[in-house]
């Protein structure tokens, strides 16, 4: 499978507070749906959560289920950052989303408390026929306010000297904002789960199996030991298990696959990797963020597409990856070589045929709807998509440009 020119340019328990869920600014630009529907939303990653908390900003009474808690390590929402970016190539629709979302974000975490985003900037950097390419996506999003530097070999060596910069000739800096920065992936997973059970929302960790099925659409959702639940309207954000739930509509329109992620720690004193000296970076084979929080300097090369089951493989890299991976850093970052990885992560990204998210209902349940295939850049525009969710579905909103993107295709793997 070859991947797409706008995916590859990106590249448990709850917080508690005493403090009261402050709402009044935000009520003042909704327009709460007349009745008061009951959902379930099956699935806390970051699609699951954001569409129930702004189901429940307007007003709908909304329980939450996941089978292992909100941004776990099972998940894909789970593990420490995520990059936030708008260069999307000629899909502005998901830049103008990233834009908005970047914007949303930074009103929750002041209103919440939590620190969430840094704005790290970011690099790409490429040979000499990228520059062509960094001029292009700097004139695409001039338009939408996104600002950004066309750097040459010289002037990258001159900001940037501990990256070993051979065969590079370009490069395009994004200085932060919407544009360049990173999201903490965990913590606003738990924050926005937080924000959700204080407004009245109700978190279940349960395995919720559908039940069952008739002519008006699921009657009701299993939960184990006896239980079930009801509610008029049933979204399922279930990530890479939606196949699993539903094999009959999803067989070869989605694949999960892994992706290694490595973490190398410094030497003592040495902060010229860490925030704010180092920015998110990116070259054709592989990306990363800077060392946020202590954590160590975060690699991730590029997938290359092997599968993974979310409930039977191990999260364990491949030491193929390790090996590249430590080649790569003493090549590219000469001031950690030899340095020890010391931390690492497996990633699963569920992919659509298209790479487009699908928001769609069930084409044989009316009260069913989907909502998943992040397709590896979704979790930066968890709060477009969750405002879109909610007005969607409870209000009816149609957006044609969206709609038709996150439909459900006939097209498979």
């Amino acid at each position: 499978m070859q991947r797409r020119k706008f995916f590859k340019l990106g590249a448990a328990g709850l917080l508690t507070t005493a403090a009261p869920y402050a709402f009044a600014e935000q009520k003042k630009s909704i327009s709460f749906i007349k009745e008061a529907p009951e959902v379930i939303v099956v699935g806390a990653g970051i699609f699951g959560l954001w569409s129930a908390f702004y189901m429940q900003q307007l007003g709908a009474k909304v329980t939450l289920l996941d089978a292992y808690g909100a941004g776990n390590s099972r998940s894909s929402s789970g593990g420490e950052s995520r990059i936030i970016r708008a260069e999307y190539g000629d899909q502005l629709m998901y830049s103008r989303w990233n834009n908005k979302a970047h914007e949303m974000l930074i009103r929750w975490e002041k209103e919440w408390g939590h620190k969430l985003v840094y704005s790290t900037g970011r690099l790409t950097l490429g040979d000499t026929k990228y520059r062509a390419d960094a001029l292009k996506a700097q004139k695409t999003l001039e338009p939408l306010g996104v600002k950004s530097e066309v750097l040459s070999h010289d002037e990258l060596n001159y900001r940037w000297p501990q990256i070993n910069l051979e065969g590079i000739e370009a490069g395009l800096f994004f200085p932060g904002g919407s544009g360049g920065s990173t999201v903490l992936a965990r913590q606003t997973c738990h924050a926005v789960a937080d924000a959700f059970v204080r407004g009245g929302g109700k978190l279940k960790i349960a395995k919720a199996t559908p039940g069952k099925k008739s002519s008006t659409g699921l009657e009701f959702i299993d939960v184990g030991n006896g239980e079930t639940l009801k509610a008029e309207k049933y979204i399922f954000a279930c990530g890479p298990w939606m196949a699993k739930v539903f094999p009959e509509v999803f067989e070869k329109k989605l694949q999960v696959f892994r992706r290694d992620v490595f973490f190398i720690g410094s030497r003592s004193g040495d902060d010229r990797y860490a925030y704010p000296k180092f920015p998110v970076w990116a070259f054709d084979s592989d990306y990363g963020m800077p060392d946020l929080l202590g954590q160590g300097l975060k690699i991730a090369p590029y997938p290359d597409f092997n599968t993974i089951d979310p409930d039977t493989d191990e999260r364990m890299v491949n030491p193929y990856e390790a090996k590249r991976v430590r080649d790569f850093v003493n090549y590219r970052f000469p001031g950690l070589k030899d340095q020890p990885i010391v931390g690492t992560r497996v990633c699963q990204l569920t992919f659509s045929i298209d790479e487009h998210f699908i928001i769609d209902k069930h084409p044989a349940l009316d009260n069913v709807w989907f909502v998943g295939a992040g397709s590896g850049h979704g979790f930066k525009h968890g709060p477009a998509l969750g405002e879109y969710v909610a007005n969607r579905i409870l209000k009816g909103t149609i957006d044609k440009e969206y709609d038709d993107a996150f439909r459900l295709k006939e097209s498979t793997f």
